[in-house]
């Protein structure tokens, strides 16, 4: 768990939108997912992201859409296609281009053109790493050349793929890893080429690459130096950058409903969405800094309105290792839950070791003891309340979303150790925030009236709230509220459940006190280990 003290550090207002031009521009997109491979290892979800962002697409009433799965993903065809939909719409328009598959790097090929010594690579459904399918690969320069040959026309590159690097927290096997997106044969990465297929980068390709380009956004999934791994969302294996930007196209990153999104809007949705999603395992990267006025996507698709603030709770796919024939007794016992094996599950309970791991890697909390007594089932349940409401508030603020952060970075921390939440982006100035301890046990933050908290907080932010590392360890989660109105009887409700395992109790009072109203969420794990 954490103890915790706010400050708060006013911030600078919202940069102005520039208005979109009355003429809505037209869309061309050239969408690619691989998962079948012939000689690198097989992804999962690629697929299902091409097909995901190109059905996102088809509803903004794009026509000029051309998808390429597995096979149909060949570098030639790549090519001629975006060059043809360059020659097919006219200077004003904006261009998509989605990759879903592996990435690779190879030494620098020609010496000194990469500040890092290495040369990016997009894998296609035939690589091989030596011989003639060396050929089947796009390189930095080469897709700076096509971006630059777009020009003036906007072009919006996301690259759902990694090179290599690490995990920025270890990940638990127990939850049944799907894989990275960085391309391996036979377990060893792919970091050189031999007998290459293709020629030498030209100059022009060269200071293609090197410079800036005005006309171009591009968005990658992670930072050179980490992994991007394959999650379960909605029960699909799906790439985080894919499934957010397809959300983006459905209006989700449309913050003030104008009907168009900007780059500062695509950027605070796909940044929020991915940590929300990943809990802070992935940070996307965007290209150039700011410019954050510039209109990229018009028009998106209108929002539906949700029926209420939260989403109906589903049940949790929980998994138990075990005896089969204990495991059996012991599903009967648990509410809320849909047991699975090993496809699927969001909570995995390891009876033996008492751990209660996530599906994306990370051990939400510890509970040692007889896997049949009633007070160990009472607190694994207590872990599913709050993993339920986790995942139904994550749900909710793809809608209307807080900028959180962890400082100094997202990694697991030791017992008395000092962090901090970072919380921003806040349109709403009355402010609420809790904890929710890794059994569901609800800590009530902000505002308290004994430390004379003002209940209105400055636009936009950033606010920090200072953090110790204390027991018990495991996921600590932090539900931060912003609204244009006071949240006085909420706020009251709240700070009845505190010490309480009562992650349950927390959704209904959202629901009851908040539905209607136009309210910000931001939540954030915050992780924490004995060793």
């Amino acid at each position: 768990m954490m103890a915790a003290a706010l400050a708060g550090v006013a911030g600078a207002g919202a940069a102005p939108m520039l208005a979109a031009s009355p003429a809505r521009a037209e869309i061309g997109a050239l969408v690619i997912g691989i998962d079948r491979y012939t000689q690198v290892n097989p992804l999962q979800g690629a697929v299902n992201d091409a097909r995901d962002i190109a059905d996102a697409l088809k509803g903004l009433g794009v026509r000029k859409l051309l998808l390429f799965i597995d096979g149909e993903a060949e570098r030639s065809r790549i090519i001629k296609a975006w060059r043809q939909l360059i020659a097919d719409t006219s200077p004003d328009s904006t261009l998509i281009l989605t990759f879903a598959g592996h990435g690779a790097q190879q030494p620098e090929r020609v010496p000194g053109s990469e500040a890092d010594g290495l040369d990016e690579f997009l894998v296609l459904a035939d690589f091989a790493p030596r011989g003639p399918g060396t050929a089947q690969r796009l390189t930095d320069d080469e897709i700076a050349v096509l971006m630059k040959e777009a020009a003036p026309r906007r072009v919006i590159f996301i690259s759902d793929s990694c090179h290599s690097g690490t995990m920025t927290r270890a990940f638990d096997d127990r939850a049944g890893m799907l894989g990275t997106r960085a391309a391996k044969i036979d377990g060893v990465p792919v970091d050189h080429i031999e007998d290459d297929a293709l020629p030498l980068p030209t100059r022009a390709a060269l200071q293609a690459e090197a410079e800036e380009q005005p006309n171009v956004t591009f968005f990658a999934a992670v930072a050179d130096d980490e992994l991007a791994p394959e999650v379960m969302i909605d029960r699909r294996p799906r790439g985080a950058l894919s499934w957010a930007f397809a959300n983006a196209l459905r209006g989700q990153a449309d913050r003030d409903g104008d009907g168009v999104v900007t780059k500062g809007e695509l950027e605070a949705h796909i940044r929020s969405a991915v940590r929300m999603a990943l809990e802070g395992r992935q940070h996307p990267q965007v290209q150039p800094r700011g410019r954050g006025e510039i209109p990229l996507i018009d028009p998106v698709a209108s929002r539906p309105k949700p029926p209420s603030l939260l989403p109906a709770a589903g049940p949790i796919p929980l998994r138990i290792l075990g005896q089969p024939a204990a495991v059996k007794k012991l599903a009967a016992g648990f509410t809320g839950v849909e047991m699975v094996g090993k496809e699927g599950p969001a909570l995995v309970w390891d009876t033996g070791s008492g751990d209660v791991v996530s599906n994306v890697g990370d051990v939400l909390a510890s509970i040692p003891g007889d896997p049949a007594a009633p007070e160990t089932r009472r607190r694994v349940q207590g872990v599913v309340d709050k993993w339920s409401l986790v995942l139904r508030v994550k749900a909710a603020a793809q809608e209307r979303s807080l900028a959180l952060a962890v400082e100094p970075g997202d990694r697991d921390y030791h017992k008395g150790e000092t962090v901090s939440l970072a919380i921003g982006g806040n349109s709403g100035t009355y402010f609420t925030l809790i904890n929710l301890a890794a059994d569901g046990t609800v800590n009530y933050l902000y505002p308290l009236a004994d430390r004379k908290d003002p209940p209105q907080i400055p636009r936009g932010g950033p606010y920090r709230l200072a953090l110790t590392v204390e027991p018990p360890f495991g996921a600590d989660h932090f539900l931060a509220i912003a609204s244009p109105k006071p949240m006085t009887a909420l706020q009251r409700d709240l700070a009845a459940l505190d010490g309480k395992p009562a992650a349950a109790e927390v959704a209904a009072l959202l629901n009851r006190h908040l539905a209607g109203q136009p309210v910000e969420f931001g939540i954030h794990g915050v992780y924490s280990t004995a060793r």
